[in-house]
């Protein structure tokens, strides 16, 4: 068992070393794919920009207009509500959008008129933007197939009645500039832990 234990104590030790990791960095390291920042002097860059950000306007018009709220008994629910009627939306601009339903970052991917890539992620954020709560996730890269931008749309919403919430702005974020922590994780499932011989009582 001394391996084991040489073995925990060095993960936890590198661990530690791996905090404040450029995003980009990791995303390139485990994909290979390269990953730039979105540049609004370049005219390619400022259209899809425009797209993203005029699509994310209509959708908070269509809501203050009908009163629309989402369905949801945890935050996550409700983001994915919206990810969904946000897609809708993209739909109808220059850029052609298709929802990666996997688990799993990124939410979304978006091919622009100019046949480029950018990877985007949708999350409801509900009233503290400041947390400091665990609230981006990235366990690999298989969903990125594509050199492309990365961004991260976050809708503020606020809780109404019972389970309905209501979108009432977003943030539009370059994640090139993102810096991310790596956290050291022991984990099992069912089919390891419901076996005859750790199993000591049951009904």
């Amino acid at each position: 068992m001394a391996e084991i234990h040489d073995l925990v104590q060095s993960g936890i030790k590198i661990t530690k070393q791996m905090q404040n990791i450029p995003f980009f960095e990791v995303v390139k390291a485990t994909t290979n794919f390269h990953f730039y920042s979105m540049n609004l002097k370049d005219p390619q860059d400022l259209e899809v920009f425009n797209e993203i950000t005029v699509s994310a306007n209509n959708l908070i018009k269509y809501i203050k207009s009908t009163g629309t709220g989402y369905k949801g008994n945890r935050i996550n629910e409700v983001g994915r509500n919206i990810e969904r009627v946000f897609v809708e939306e993209l739909k109808k601009s220059k850029l052609k959008p298709s929802q990666l339903t996997t688990p799993g970052y990124p939410d979304i991917k978006i091919i622009d008129s100019f046949g480029r890539a950018t990877f985007l992620e949708s999350k409801a954020v509900s009233q503290d933007w400041k947390s400091t709560f665990r609230s981006f996730y990235y366990t690999g890269g298989k969903k990125i197939d594509a050199d492309a931008r990365h961004l991260l749309i976050g809708w503020d919403v606020s809780k109404e009645s019972g389970e309905y919430w209501v979108v009432k702005g977003w943030k539009l974020v370059d994640l090139s500039k993102l810096m991310v922590d790596t956290k050291m994780e022991f984990h099992s499932n069912n089919k390891q832990i419901y076996t005859a011989d750790l199993i000591i009582a049951q009904l």
